[in-house]
């Protein structure tokens, strides 16, 4: 209705913007080459922001600027995620049936983003969105998810900042709560 009075070519403040019409300013674009750089890595990578910041967006942004980079997102987006359900949505994503035991499911990926990644050179990348919401469990399961060889360089880094990150979260909330302030809500990339 208001379109074609004000001459617009597209719906103004849809959610469905393509992301090469959005506004890229520099803090949009330092946070793509930080995503872009932790996923080159195989890095865990948290972005925590306040709602309305545009986390999703410059999420959805790094996911289509990304394509060519042979980076295959995979988007989670469960307030009630549990490790089986985890493991069932990527393998789904991946276009396999999981298997029904967590750590069958959780073999089953590691050995499938191995062939992924051997093969075709492709790395997947995990995106969970409101990721504040993770259960400690969730975000025990997403370190050792990403430890699975012994020797891996992730895991001090890991193992030193999830518990103190899911604190850092959990504190926030619950003063933003007690202050009637709304929390800042995640995103972690994997």
């Amino acid at each position: 209705m208001y379109e074609s009075f004000y001459n617009f070519a597209n719906t103004p403040f849809l959610r469905t913007i393509p992301t090469k019409s959005l506004y890229k300013g520099n803090d949009s674009d330092e946070l793509i080459e930080r995503l872009i750089y932790a996923a080159q890595k195989q890095l865990f990578a948290v972005v925590i922001g306040d709602s309305g910041t545009g986390k999703s967006t410059t999420l959805r942004r790094f996911c289509d600027e990304t394509h060519d980079r042979n980076f295959l997102p995979l988007y989670l987006s469960d307030s009630k995620l549990t490790p089986r359900t985890f493991y069932k949505s990527l393998l789904e994503q991946l276009g396999f049936e999981a298997k029904y035991f967590r750590n069958d499911a959780k073999r089953q990926l590691h050995k499938e983003i191995e062939i992924m990644k051997g093969l075709n050179g492709v790395v997947p990348v995990a995106i969970i969105d409101e990721a504040h919401l993770l259960s400690k469990e969730m975000l025990e399961e997403i370190r050792f998810l990403l430890n699975f060889k012994m020797d891996s360089e992730l895991f001090d880094f890991l193992n030193n900042s999830d518990y103190a990150r899911k604190k850092y979260i959990r504190e926030e909330l619950h003063e933003a709560q007690k202050q009637g302030k709304h929390p800042k809500t995640s995103r972690i990339i994997i």
